[in-house]
This record gives C-alpha cells, sequence and structure tokens, in this order.
C-alpha cells in the first residue's frame, strides 16, 4: 500500500528517511516504556527556533488530589486586547498512553506563533498507569483552570479554546460535552487534528477497511492496542468520551476546525464527527489533506514539509477567524496555490511559498534559463478539497505569481 499511495514527495522523503515506511513495526508489540522513547525522543531532542513572548512551566491541581504539569506559551509580538489574548488549552496526541510537554514543544510554539493565541500544553496522566477517566478529568480540569485564571496569564476567558491532535483530538471534544454537560466553561472553538473519535475495534470505516494496518505511522492494531491500555473493562469504550462519535446528542457544542489526512485511518471518523456537527447545526469546518498521513502536521516540528506547514497555517486562520482576528471572511475555497517542479534531468527547480501577506500568497520560481522549454508538472492545490495535476511546458524564466484571496 505504501509503494502505491500518491504521498506528497516532501513527506514521502521524511517517511522514508525516518524509516517510517514500507515497514511491518507498527509499536503496538513494544513496552511501554520503549514506545514512548521510540516515539518521542526526536521531539524532545530538537531545540525550538520558533519565538515566543515567554514560557512558564507551573503545574496546576488536579481532580484526584494529582498535579497536572502544564506550560503557558505566550506568543511574541502579538496584537494587545483590550481583555486579554484568546487561549487555547491544548491537549496533545499519543493514542492515549504517549506524549509529553516536551514533545510538543515545537508545535505548540508554532501554534501560538501563527494565530495570536495563547497556548496552554497540557501534560494529562496517561494509560496504562492511569486507566480512562484520569486523562480526560486531567484535560476538564486544566480547561476550567484556565478559564478561572485566564487573566492573571494576560488571557480572555470569553475567548477560551480547546485543542488537539489524534488522541488529544479525542479529549478535546470530550472536554466541549463535558463543558456543556456540567455547565462549565463557554468554549469559543475546538480545534481537532486528525482525531481519534470511535473505538477501533467496534465499527468498520471505509478508511480503516481500506488501509487497515498498510499505512505508515498509525496501524489498525496499534489503535486497538490503545483502547485496550486506556479502560480497565472493554465495556468502558463505549463511553461518549472515548466513543465520541456516537454520543447520544451534538447539540449545542463549541464551532469546531477538524482537520483529517487522506491516508489515515482515522479520516473517516474525523470527517463523520464533523458531518455530525454539521447536522446539529454548529458551526463547523473541515478539511482533508491530499497526499497527507497521520501525525503529519507534527512532522513539521522535524523537518522543512511544506504541506504540513500550510495545514498549520490553516488551523492559525481558523483561529483567528474564530476571535475575529481576520477581517475579511474566511473561505476554504479562497485562494489557489500553484507549485511549479522542473522535471529536466536531476535540476528542479525552486519554489517558495510567502505567506507574510493575509491578503495573498505569493510563489517565486527561480531557475536556469537552460530550463527554457522543458517539461513542468503544475501541481494545483485547490484548498476546498482537491488536487489537480496538470503536465505543460513554460517557459522557465524567473518569475512571480501572486493568487489574491
Amino acid at each position: 500500500m505504501a509503494d502505491t499511495m500518491d504521498l506528497d514527495p516532501q513527506l514521502r522523503e521524511f517517511l522514508v528517511k525516518s524509516n517510517m515506511l514500507n515497514t511491518t513495526e507498527d509499536g503496538s508489540g513494544l513496552p511501554i516504556q520503549q514506545l514512548r522513547q521510540s516515539v518521542e525522543g526526536p521531539y524532545k531532542n530538537r531545540k525550538s527556533t520558533v519565538p515566543v513572548d515567554s514560557i512558564v512551566d507551573n503545574t496546576i491541581p488536579g481532580p484526584d488530589g494529582n498535579q497536572i504539569p502544564i506550560r503557558i506559551y505566550k506568543p511574541a509580538d502579538a496584537k494587545p486586547r483590550r481583555q486579554g489574548l484568546p487561549v487555547l488549552v491544548y491537549f496533545h496526541g499519543g493514542c492515549f498512553c504517549m506524549g509529553s510537554i516536551a514533545a510538543y514543544d515545537d508545535l505548540c510554539r508554532n501554534i501560538g506563533h501563527l494565530s495570536a493565541y495563547i497556548v496552554i500544553s497540557v501534560e494529562y496522566r496517561l494509560a496504562p498507569e492511569h486507566k480512562f477517566p484520569a486523562g480526560h478529568l486531567d484535560c476538564y480540569a486544566a480547561t476550567n483552570w484556565a478559564y478561572t485564571n485566564a487573566a492573571s496569564f494576560g488571557g480572555d476567558a470569553a475567548l477560551l479554546a480547546v485543542g488537539g491532535d489524534s488522541a488529544g483530538g479525542c479529549l478535546a471534544a470530550a472536554v466541549c460535552m463535558m463543558a456543556r454537560d456540567m455547565k462549565g466553561p463557554k468554549i469559543a472553538l475546538q480545534v481537532l487534528l486528525y482525531p481519534m473519535m470511535q473505538p477501533t475495534a467496534h465499527y468498520e470505516t471505509k478508511s480503516l477497511e481500506e488501509f487497515g494496518d498498510t499505512l505508515p505511522v498509525l496501524s489498525k492494531r496499534m489503535c486497538e492496542v490503545s483502547y485496550e491500555r486506556l479502560v480497565q473493562h472493554p465495556d468502558e469504550q463505549k463511553s461518549e468520551l472515548i466513543d465520541v462519535n456516537h454520543a447520544p446528542t451534538f447539540k449545542n457544542l463549541p464551532p469546531a476546525y477538524v482537520v483529517v489526512a487522506e491516508y489515515d485511518i482515522l479520516r473517516d471518523e474525523g470527517e463523520y464527527f464533523a458531518a455530525r456537527l454539521s447536522k446539529n447545526n454548529v458551526p463547523t469546518r473541515a478539511k482533508r489533506y491530499g497526499g497527507a498521513v497521520h501525525g503529519f502536521i507534527h512532522f513539521s516540528s522535524l523537518a522543512e514539509i511544506r504541506c504540513s506547514v500550510r495545514a498549520l497555517e490553516d488551523v492559525a486562520i481558523a483561529m483567528r477567524q474564530a476571535v475575529k482576528e481576520d477581517k475579511e471572511p474566511w473561505d476554504l475555497r479562497s485562494y489557489l496555490i500553484v507549485a511549479v517542479v522542473c522535471r529536466h534531468r536531476a535540476k528542479a527547480a525552486c519554489a517558495s511559498i510567502c505567506g507574510s501577506q493575509p491578503a495573498c500568497r505569493t510563489i517565486r520560481v527561480w531557475s536556469d534559463q537552460t530550463f527554457a522549454g522543458q517539461e513542468c508538472t503544475t501541481i494545483c492545490m485547490l484548498r476546498q478539497q482537491i488536487t489537480q495535476r496538470d503536465n505543460h511546458c513554460m517557459s522557465m524564466a524567473d518569475r512571480q505569481w501572486t493568487v489574491p484571496l
């Protein structure tokens, strides 16, 4: 399957270099500490260069007398607000049994930097040492703490969002349901990146049936083992805080922005969640990224992968729009990105995307005049949902395209 996938070229190169492509080892059989080290190690060893105004490590009271480690990121050069900056409480991924503040340092810095939100990264209790609902309760407690104490760290409690990737996406959605049902904090937005929304062994989706254990990064078996580690008894997997997709009601939940990847066994359950929200009149935006795999946004912490960066920028746009930071209405169909790749022997044109101006996206292509007239591939990425590819010939003189919104 990995050989036949039409993966993003940069993403494929990263997976090959990381030994994550065409491997039969999914980590499901490893001892938990070894699994954590193998997955988190590369991220923990990287020093981020993303600018921040300040970083504060703290612990807050947990629901069971425990202490919950958190890290508060205040973005650099954020435009001041009268009531304080918007706040995102972020729950890391890791199949409920992996992940940490340190492993998500660069991603949280990036989210805060691009969105102008204060980001609070939460190190909730992990399975199998701490069974359900320990991690869920920690995440809800951290959200309550952020709401109550927002003014103390320069945040606005009225502009509170929650978010997470993979298992963290499930936790964020569950926190929204808990806040609704327990009359807790009013949450302005939920940001869910390729979320785990239903126990894998209980349901069969098209993406799960199609990909099974053949994809890199996340396999069906790994998901099943993770859900087994999470609970004391199999029946607990039926809880609406775990089987979020089949909760009794989706009414009165916060607006949502949902990201899914084309080559991910979780793709369809993420889109199903977005569809149920929309059917219940919850403002929802969902985006499927072609050529991407599970975890692709987090990979931007380890390598320069344009599709990962683009997805992260889209997340920031949705977050800013939720607090009306963007003056223009946001529309997934609003602009087209055109990348030009020269196919002339081993040489290639170099394309870079400048996203410094919110009103446009600029692509500059540098090339040697000897490339003139050679066949090129134009990859047109329409931001709604499709990728179109057309072969054509063009003069490769130095030029620049600007596609307005």
